[in-house]
């Protein structure tokens, strides 16, 4: 071991701790597809038959041929994360079984990560950076108990990642052997898995849904690399909220279905880094045009969470082709709400998925 070595490790212990972004784990988006987003965001009292929301997995529970979605989510706006990307694909299967079992599974994004600041610790100034974001899974079963009613029971799973590069500059540089201590701090969110549980109550004209996730739990590894010097790693446990979703729909007429959602979630803390609890009211409707063309439209209001006071106006439509056997979802959104610094921020979202059953291999 070096002179050099020897230094550094009697220093090290006053370099800061990890130090969570100021966004905690980063800008968050719902588990939503684009039918259900082109409606406001309401779903757990929608049915579907052709994709899958995990907000509520037993809305999927009258699916009767095998199918798969694929969508993608484009934005761009004052959300430095989000601006000009894409997100995570959203990737959802139904598999009907026989006794009225029907396996649901999906992943999908959850937040992501991109934040700078300059910060003063004690004894050091410095330049922080962070990226990243955090990942979804669900996989589960939905069981129909009677011809109206079914329930859903699965996990929930949460994963993914945050970078933070850092700079440092001493205040007393002539302690340090070098003039800049230049570190990466890697975060690795390991799997938190969680329990759904859910039901749904379905008629010709009226749907009800109620579901409820647990807490999730999980390790998060902290793994330090040093330009100059030997690494250091440390591990602790991380917990996402649970989460509570409620819809209620109905078909005053056969063309036209209307809807109402909640959706309620407790704090998240992360590190220190606190994302306020909060709740989310959607409203929307869809109406069927004909020739296999659906027409869509809603609106959300955000309370607390992460972007407190956020109203979302957003539109959509679907097209169903093959005689039922596939089809292209699409919808449209414009958030505006004011951030910390009551500035007016904005975003206009494009979400586009498309969903094919079994039937589509059938000649």
């Amino acid at each position: 071991m070096t002179v050099f070595t020897c230094i550094f490790l009697i220093l090290s212990g006053s370099f800061p701790e990890f130090v969570p972004p100021p966004t905690g784990t980063g800008d968050e988006i719902l588990p939503l597809n684009p039918r259900s987003f082109g409606m406001g965001g309401i779903c757990a009292g929608v049915p579907d038959s052709t994709s899958f929301s995990m907000l509520n997995p037993a809305a999927s529970a009258w699916t009767l041929s095998s199918g798969v979605c694929f969508g993608g989510r484009y934005s761009e706006g004052d959300v430095p994360a989000w601006d000009n990307s894409f997100g995570v694909p959203l990737i959802s299967a139904v598999v009907p079984l026989p006794g009225r079992i029907v396996i649901t599974a999906a992943i999908d994004g959850k937040s992501r990560l991109s934040a700078s600041e300059e910060m003063i610790f004690d004894e050091f100034s410095g330049d922080l950076s962070w990226s990243g974001g955090l990942v979804e899974s669900y996989t589960g079963l939905s069981v129909r108990a009677t011809d109206w009613l079914a329930f859903s029971f699965g996990g929930r799973c949460t994963f993914g990642s945050i970078v933070s590069d850092v700079t440092l500059i001493p205040d007393n540089p002539g302690y340090y052997p070098t003039k800049e201590i230049v570190y990466r701090d890697d975060v690795s969110f390991r799997q938190a898995w969680g329990g759904v549980f859910g039901l749904f109550v379905n008629s010709d004209r009226f749907g009800l849904g109620f579901s409820i996730s647990t807490d999730r739990k999980g390790i998060l590894d902290i793994h330090r690399d040093y330009v100059y010097y030997d690494p250091d790693s440390s591990s602790q446990m991380y917990t996402i909220p649970g989460e509570l979703s409620a819809g209620i729909s109905f078909r005053p007429i056969e063309r036209l279905l209307i809807g109402l959602d909640i959706y309620s979630r407790k704090s998240l803390d992360v590190l220190g880094s606190i994302t306020d609890s909060g709740t989310i009211i959607s409203a929307g409707s869809e109406v069927y045009v004909g020739n296999g063309v659906t027409a869509r439209t809603g609106y959300s209001h955000m309370n607390g969470l992460w972007r407190d006071g956020a109203d979302r106006f957003t539109a959509g439509a679907g097209l169903v082709f093959g005689n039922g056997r596939a089809g292209i979802d699409i919808s449209t959104g414009f958030q505006f709400w004011r951030n910390i610094q009551d500035e007016l921020q904005k975003e206009n979202i494009l979400f586009i998925s498309l969903w094919a059953t079994e039937k589509w291999l059938e000649e």
